[in-house]
């Protein structure tokens, strides 16, 4: 499928400009864990697929604070830079996720009974400044090269997209339309740029525009637009590529995401495997001889400066041989808790099961599915600490 590809760069320019501007400091990237809360049913449908939905922000819980994040950006901007901002039609749909691991609000709007699963977003292996894992639309194949924002269409008119992101910290404000010093403060960041980029810029912050009455959740988004993913000749194709879900009687639009970049995985034939602990140095290196007796080539790097590990973890690159690179490993190490990540797949960390009158039954059954899946494996199960109410 990857030869029948033609890739494209639409409007490569804007995509970068954009990219950028989240990218320097700006909005808020995380530096911890952040956690997804969902019920059960789709807990499992992720895992399952090893991919997520992200709604359109239309039809999202915080569906107004959209438009209020419109009307505050455009005010501000108007304001500190003296432009009248024109926001384009944009398609965003985004997944949501919280930096506090066990927090009651959450279970109970989200995740009733339901799962929290923890991210970590820290360690792409993709040589990104940010250092984030390469994160795509699942009909989508990127090169994985840096800042690459890439669209295609094969023979079959499938539609490829793609684009490196990472989640960023919503910005608080009141629901008012009137820009308050948050929103103000984030336009005055941008107000020496050009006319093209402060319109770009700005259009940008809107889906992350939060009301403050949610602060307490302290909110990171992952923002997909779908306008900004496809080249204009194939835009046509994009309605093909929508989940759309009946919720009370209304169809919400979702796009399929996954966190893996699918040429490299179905191509890449050498390897790359990333350890910090220097006891292990011997283990690997037996580890490589082994690997080579099973003619697969590993690349071992040491201590990667750019990739924020702990001395238990061991990441392992995408590729063709990933999974049985990964038992090799697994065998091969000595039992003193290390953990054994493998990029491409989702970045989960830890499953909590939330309060509920059956939750330990819940937590032995995702810990007997994990070992079905050699990604997984290495994913820490337990429990809420907050009492059931009965």
């Amino acid at each position: 499928m990857a030869g029948d590809c033609i890739w494209t760069n639409p409007e490569m320019g804007q995509k970068q400009k954009n990219h950028s501007i989240l990218t320097d400091h700006i909005l808020k990237t995380p530096d911890k864990p952040l956690y997804h809360y969902t019920s059960r049913d789709v807990f499992w449908k992720i895992m399952d697929g090893e991919s997520m939905l992200a709604r359109h922000i239309k039809f999202s819980n915080d569906y107004h604070e959209n438009e209020i994040g419109s009307h505050k950006i455009t005010a501000a901007v108007d304001q500190v830079a003296k432009v009248q901002l024109t926001v384009a039609n944009a398609l965003p749909f985004m997944v949501c996720f919280c930096e506090n691991a066990d927090l009651l609000s959450q279970w109970r709007g989200y995740a009733n009974e339901g799962i929290a699963l923890e991210f970590d977003f820290s360690k792409g292996l993709y040589g990104l400044k940010e250092g984030f894992s390469t994160a795509h639309c699942y009909t989508v194949m990127n090169t994985g090269l840096e800042g690459d924002f890439l669209s295609g269409v094969d023979n079959n008119k499938n539609v490829f997209m793609g684009a490196i992101v990472s989640p960023y910290g919503v910005i608080y404000t009141d629901g008012k339309s009137d820009p308050d010093e948050p929103v103000l403060s984030l336009v005055n960041k941008i107000k020496e740029a050009s006319l093209d980029d402060i319109q770009q810029m700005s259009a940008s912050m809107i889906p992350y525009i939060k009301n403050d009455k949610f602060c307490e959740e302290a909110e990171y988004r992952l923002i997909f637009d779908m306008n900004q993913l496809a080249a204009g000749e194939y835009r046509c194709l994009l309605g093909e590529k929508y989940v759309n879900l009946d919720v009370g009687g209304v169809r919400k639009p979702n796009i399929r995401i996954k966190f893996s970049n699918q040429f490299k995985a179905a191509n890449e034939k050498k390897l790359t495997v990333y350890y910090v602990d220097k006891d292990l140095d011997s283990t690997m290196r037996h580890f490589k001889e082994k690997c080579k007796e099973e003619k697969i080539t590993i690349n071992l790097i040491k201590k990667p400066r750019q990739y924020k590990m702990s001395s238990e973890e061991i990441l392992i690159s995408e590729g063709i041989s990933q999974e049985k690179v990964c038992y090799l490993l697994r065998r091969m190490l000595p039992d003193n808790g290390y953990k054994v990540w493998c990029d491409g797949h989702l970045p989960i960390r830890r499953i909590i099961v939330g309060p509920s009158k059956d939750a330990e039954f819940m937590k032995n059954s995702i810990g007997e599915y994990i070992k079905t899946k050699y990604w997984a494996e290495d994913i820490q199960v337990e429990l809420s600490n907050i009492p059931l109410r009965t």
